[in-house]
């Protein structure tokens, strides 16, 4: 009886060592096409990536919008699905500090149905923080700048309405109503821009949003080898 189980589990070995052979022979004969690293891809999102509702390690899903061509031929086809998740999400927080997201790139579905594991990076299209997240974009700085600007139209504006409001009444009205209007709007514009700054140390900041159908770019961190079969 001993015997016997020695005979079969040395079959059984040897069953196994053939299996894996046989399968590292298909792998060998397996034909590929390699898309150096650096290659650049347009995407397209499939849904809306946004930092106002996901949360790490969530899963999202986008469609090559070109067809990638190696040596004369179709390597991945327009349409193709990448597929990654969100490895990291900061969510917007006071002092109008935007949000930042990390989108991890997982896998590419190949034509034949395999994932083929990929690892790139945002290239394009995208506000970038110095280590590669997508910035929601402002800051108090940004909020700040632009209530400076919205100041200063209020008071072009004011200024503008002087001078047309003062022709309109009598001839030479600008020289009196212009400096009048330009005083009020520069009060205005003032106001504008103190009362909002404050609002702007309590508002939260801008949320991440790249929209369903919004294209934008990724650059191959390493090689991908797509099997041709």
């Amino acid at each position: 009886m001993k015997k016997l189980i020695i005979t079969f589990t040395i079959m059984l070995f040897a069953a196994f060592c053939i299996q894996d052979s046989f399968a590292y022979q298909i792998n060998a004969g397996a034909q590929t096409k390699r898309i150096p690293m650096g290659t650049k891809l347009e995407l397209e999102a499939a849904n809306t990536i946004t930092t106002e509702t996901l949360n790490s390690r969530d899963m999202f899903s986008a469609y090559l919008t070109k067809d990638i061509i190696v040596d004369g031929s179709v390597v991945l086809p327009r349409g193709t699905v990448i597929r990654g998740n969100s490895a990291e999400v900061i969510k917007p927080k006071r002092l109008s500090r935007a949000a930042v997201l990390y989108l991890n790139f997982d896998h590419i579905v190949a034509p034949n149905g395999r994932q083929i594991p990929l690892k790139a990076g945002i290239s394009s299209s995208l506000k970038l923080t110095q280590d590669g997240g997508i910035d929601g974009g402002g800051n108090y700085g940004d909020a700040f700048a632009e209530n400076l600007n919205k100041s200063g139209e209020i008071i072009k504006k004011s200024t503008k309405w002087g001078l047309k409001s003062g022709e309109e009444l009598f001839t030479g009205g600008k020289y009196l109503v212009t400096p009048i209007a330009a005083v009020g709007g520069t009060f205005a514009g003032a106001g504008y821009l103190v009362g909002d700054s404050i609002i702007d140390l309590f508002r939260k900041g801008k949320n991440v949003i790249i929209l369903k159908g919004q294209k934008f770019g990724i650059m191959l961190l390493e090689p991908l080898d797509v099997p041709l079969f």
